[in-house]
Parts: C-alpha cells; sequence; structure tokens
C-alpha cells in the first residue's frame, strides 16, 4: 500500500488541477451575422459558464440581443469584431435576434442560446 501512495496522491493532485482549472476557464465562441442568418444557428453553453463571444458581421450593421437575458450589442459593418461576455445564471433556450433592422429578411434572423444545467 505504501507503494501505491504517492502515486494515488499525485493522481488526485492533478485532478483537482484539473477541475480548478475547468472552473476557470473561458470558452470562445465565433459568431457571425449577414444578412440574414447567424452562424451558428445554435450555440449550447453551460449554466454558469463563462463565454466569450466574438461577434461579427459579414456585412452591414446588425444587433446581437437576448431579451431574456437583458443582452443586446450593436455589431457595426466592415468586420469588426465585438465581444460579449457571458456567464448565464439561467438554464433555458433563449431565442437570438437582430435587433438592427437589416433589410427585408430582417425579422426571420434568430438563432438560439441553449444554457443546459450542470451535471
Amino acid at each position: 500500500m505504501k507503494r501505491f501512495a504517492p502515486t494515488l496522491l499525485l493522481a488526485s493532485s492533478l485532478v483537482i488541477a484539473q477541475a480548478h482549472e475547468a472552473a476557470n476557464s473561458t470558452r470562445t465562441i465565433d459568431v457571425k451575422l449577414s444578412r440574414f442568418a447567424f452562424s451558428p444557428e445554435r450555440i449550447e453553453i453551460g449554466l454558469g459558464e463563462r463565454v466569450l463571444l466574438n461577434v461579427v458581421s459579414v456585412d452591414g450593421v446588425h444587433g446581437f440581443q437576448v431579451k431574456e437575458l437583458g443582452l443586446n450589442v450593436r455589431i457595426p459593418a466592415g468586420g469588426k469584431t465585438v465581444t460579449v461576455e457571458l456567464t448565464p445564471k439561467t438554464a433555458g433556450t433563449f431565442e437570438i435576434t437582430c435587433s438592427e433592422y437589416c433589410g427585408s429578411g430582417h425579422s426571420r434572423m434568430k438563432a438560439w442560446l441553449v444554457v443546459t444545467p450542470g451535471t
């Protein structure tokens, strides 16, 4: 048993270190907006997970809005990336819409933010 104690201690230390790193990590997701679509159309993140959304418009001005989360960001034309930090506190499926009128298909420009509960 004494032979295995150092190995067991090392293994448990690695598991604790990895869990701590995962809890403090930030995931980055690239989101592209264009007339009249979001890409990806579905963004799935965990409850309480810190996420940076790098949002860019490939054509005109758009908006990135999730009403239920109080999020509304103007995304300029010209390919300038806007970084949106998000750490959801509520699980559920939330509609993402464009909050800047962008043409005749504007009302169809939708995507989904899915926040899954922790395990």
